[in-house]
């Protein structure tokens, strides 16, 4: 009841398309948070801060592990980084 006319309170709207962010910012495809916005980039199925295949190569971001949002990127960057530093101390891989 007291919210109900709370659309008349709107003084501006904007509708952002996958093309615009794409075209704007870079993104891929579009998504906002990351890879896409699907279910394959849920949690723990994100990339991870190493990759698989290429050594030396890591990820830090909205699009890898743990995830989105300023806190959640600032957790993965320190992945990342821990990463980094395992893989450049003496005796490993």
């Amino acid at each position: 009841p007291e919210m109900a006319h709370w659309t008349e309170s709107i003084v501006h709207e904007s509708i952002i398309a996958p093309a615009e962010w794409r075209h704007d910012f870079s993104l891929d495809r579009g998504a906002v948070f990351g890879l896409a916005s699907g279910l394959d980039q849920l949690s723990l199925l994100r990339p991870g801060p190493r990759h698989p295949r290429v050594g030396g190569l890591f990820f830090a971001g909205a699009s890898a592990r743990p995830g989105n949002g300023v806190p959640l990127v600032m957790v993965g960057a320190r992945l990342c980084s821990d990463a980094v530093v395992r893989d450049l101390a003496p005796g490993q891989r």
